[in-house]
């Protein structure tokens, strides 16, 4: 199941945690493979420099990113995109994650 994420203009500090899945719904040990969050607006990443993952539980496919204050500066709409790349694979095409910033007044 895919879901939005969406955070307040301005918010930083906020743990997002990930469990990375295969098609059977099996959790893909991410042993030895660095995992990203990137945030991406058109063509560009917005977090570029601030883009990886702490694995948290390596067997169970779970990992967290930590919204920087940069993430979160322009209200808008953006699409979020997980990575996993390992010395021999790079897994890039793991579906689009909706990630809003609002506004707040």
């Amino acid at each position: 199941m895919k879901h939005s994420i969406c955070i307040n203009q301005n918010d930083y500090g906020i743990t997002l945690k990930f469990v990375c899945r295969d098609e059977a719904g099996r959790p893909i040990d991410l042993s030895g493979f660095s995992v990203d969050f990137y945030i991406y607006d058109g063509g560009e990443a917005i977090n570029a420099g601030h883009t990886a993952c702490a694995v948290v539980d390596a067997p169970m496919g779970e990992a967290q990113y930590e919204i920087a204050a940069q993430d979160a500066q322009t209200p808008g709409l953006y699409q979020g995109k997980l990575r996993l790349s390992h010395a021999t694979t790079e897994v890039k095409n793991l579906g689009v994650i909706p990630f809003c910033v609002q506004a707040v007044y």
